[in-house]
Parts: structure tokens; C-alpha cells; sequence
């Protein structure tokens, strides 16, 4: 097992810290909000600009989700076309902001590693799943769905709680809520919260529905948790490797459950950690680049080619070995896989899609 410890992972709060004054600075300079389609030869097949502060794209139903963090947006991008066909927008981001954030101050209030900074992003996720697209409506501490084919309202769920990341399959969506310290689940047929389980002190916040279970990152615990959807209660609970000194802790977020493995990558010491899903054991843990932009925001795209994560470069790790194999020059936030393409959210705020073919 590796010891996890590199010169990047050895100084975490430097690395989001910069990492987040830049992106800062770089979004808020960045063109107006028209979706443009560029083509390469390289790895870069098409740029695309979407809304303010975009988080993780999402793939399903026909096309690219984009949750655009900063101004109340969702960005529909049609695959065929590498273009924004529809802008949906969900909430007021601006005075969200105003009222639950700028009494508190800059992000420099906040000490040492914590995603507290997201509490006023909208939406802060969006998830595809059975049909329709689920989004987090966090002005209104709930998610809401909506018909992928014109972007229209169709439901809306009352949580209680300030939503962080969502997803949807398997007909049940699952939230967490880093904010509040909790998991919940709904049931989209009776539009209501059916399960809520309560993690104080825990800081759930990545999530990832596998098969016969939901797996969630206690970010500030550093832990996974598995939960049996049959019963909506925690079927076991598996600490992250975590090296002395382990200041911060692991801080796992990412997390994506396949049917061989379940994969987390741990923010505050840059290791990536296979979970054998059927033994619940860690079977691996190896030093990965570490992760690179905004706090709380970051994902692992499943591709047939591997492992994907973002960074300072993109870098692949063999499913089969849980090593690192290749790297993209290539600079990313977050990023998802779909319709044979890596959609990469870069620092200066677009979408990329990238070709994973020319990895070295």
C-alpha cells in the first residue's frame, strides 16, 4: 500500500487555496456566457463556454448536463453539435448569495480543509436518472426535476436541509448534505423525502449509486459509507488510509462505484483508493496528482479506457492494476466520460470535451 505522502499532497490548504483564488479571478474575467464550438487536431476536440462557476457535467438522457454554480443555471449541450442548446435556469444565485454567504465573509474565514465555501452555490449538482434531470435547488433547500426534453419543472422535493451532490438511478434519488450532516433519500413517485440518515460531525459529501448499494464520502470523518438500499440504513462504514502525519485527513469527495470496484479519491493527501464492493475491504491505495480548483468540487469518470481523474493534467489509472498508466496536458476541475469523450470544466470556467485517445 502506498504511503500517499507527495510534495502536492503534502501541503493541501496551499493547493486549494491558490487553486481557488485563481479560478476566482479567471471566472470572473471570463467572456460572456455564449456557447461556442472550437475544433483541433489535439486532444481539445471543442470548447464550450457555459454559465458562471461551472461545476461537474453530468451525461444522460441525449446530452451534457452543466450546473452552472454561480448564476442559478443549468447548460443543456447537445453532443452532436458541441453547443449549448438550452439554458434552464433553477434559482436566484445572487441573492442566495446575499443572503446566507456575504454576512460571513471571504472563503479566508474558513480554516483548514472544508467545502462549507459551496453552501451557496445553485445548483450545486445535477444527476440523470430515470427519465428525467435532477437538480439541487439549495435557495429553497431542495432538489427539483425536470423533463430533458424542454427543460421544463415537472417536480419539486422539499429536503429541510441544504443540498450539496445528488444522484439518481434505480427509481430513487439520494442527497447529501454536507451542511447539515446529512444522507436522505427520496422517492420520486411520492415526491417526498422516505429516509434520512443522520451523520453529525461526519460531513457527507460525495456520493455514487453502484449496484445493491449507495456509497457516500465522509469527507470530514474520512470514510466511506456503504448503505443497503433495501433497508436505507449503513451497512458499513471503511476508513480511508490516512499516513501520519495526516494533518487534515483524507478528506475523501469523489467517489464512483463500478461493478468490480469502488473508487475515492481522497482531496487532502492525493491518493486514490479501491473499495472491493464485495468484501468492503481497501484493497489499494496509490499517490495520485492532487486535485486542482475549487473546494468540494471534483469527480472520477469511468471510461472503457480506465479511471479518469482531473487536475493539473488528466490523468488515467488502470482499472485492472488501480495504477497510474497516462496523462493528458491538459488542465481540469472536474470531469465525467460519455458519448466517447472526457467533458472536462476547465480553470477559466468552460466545458472541454477531450479525446482520452491520445493519453501518454
Amino acid at each position: 500500500m502506498s504511503s500517499g505522502r507527495t510534495w502536492a499532497s503534502s501541503l493541501p490548504s496551499l493547493v486549494r487555496t491558490s487553486g481557488l483564488l485563481t479560478l476566482l479571478c479567471l471566472t470572473a474575467c471570463s467572456p460572456s456566457n455564449q456557447a461556442v464550438r472550437q475544433t483541433s487536431p489535439g486532444p481539445v476536440l471543442a470548447t464550450i463556454t457555459v454559465g458562471a462557476r461551472p461545476a461537474t457535467p453530468v451525461i444522460g438522457a441525449g446530452a451534457v448536463w452543466v450546473p452552472n454554480t454561480g448564476d442559478g443555471t443549468i447548460s443543456k449541450i447537445d453532443p452532436s453539435t458541441n453547443s449549448v442548446v438550452k439554458t434552464i435556469r433553477i434559482g436566484d444565485a445572487q441573492a442566495l448569495y446575499k443572503e446566507r454567504c456575504e454576512p460571513y465573509g471571504s472563503v479566508h474565514s474558513f480554516m483548514g480543509p472544508t467545502f462549507t465555501v459551496r453552501r451557496c452555490d445553485l445548483p450545486s449538482a445535477v444527476a440523470v436518472g430515470d427519465g428525467l434531470v435532477w437538480a439541487t435547488q439549495n435557495a429553497a433547500r431542495g432538489i427539483v426535476a425536470l423533463d430533458p426534453r424542454n427543460g421544463h419543472q415537472v417536480r419539486a422535493v422539499p429536503l429541510g436541509v441544504t443540498p450539496f451532490e445528488l444522484a439518481a438511478a434505480d427509481g430513487m434519488v439520494w442527497v447529501t448534505s454536507y451542511q447539515d450532516e446529512t444522507i436522505q433519500r427520496v422517492d420520486p413517485e411520492k415526491n417526498a423525502v422516505v429516509a434520512t440518515i443522520v451523520q453529525f460531525g461526519q460531513g457527507p459529501a460525495g456520493l455514487s449509486i453502484g449496484p445493491q448499494a449507495v456509497w457516500v464520502t465522509n469527507s470530514r470523518a474520512g470514510t466511506v459509507l456503504r448503505i443497503d438500499p433495501r433497508t436505507n440504513q449503513v451497512a458499513a462504514t471503511i476508513a480511508m488510509p490516512c499516513p501520519a502525519p495526516c494533518t487534515y485527513g483524507a478528506v475523501p469527495l469523489a467517489i464512483t462505484a463500478g461493478p468490480d470496484a469502488v473508487w475515492v479519491r481522497n482531496e487532502g493527501i492525493a491518493t486514490l483508493t479501491r473499495i472491493d464492493p464485495r468484501t468492503n475491504a481497501v484493497v489499494s491505495t496509490v499517490d495520485v496528482d492532487a486535485f486542482y480548483g475549487r473546494d468540494g468540487v471534483d469527480a472520477i469518470a469511468i471510461a472503457p479506457s480506465g479511471i479518469w481523474l482531473s487536475g493539473l493534467s488528466l490523468q488515467r489509472i488502470d482499472a485492472a492494476t488501480g495504477k497510474p498508466a497516462a496523462k493528458l496536458s491538459q488542465t481540469g476541475i472536474t470531469l465525467d466520460y460519455g458519448y466517447g469523450s472526457l467533458w472536462v470544466t476547465d480553470i477559466l470556467g468552460r466545458i472541454l470535451r477531450v479525446s482520452p485517445a491520445s493519453a501518454r
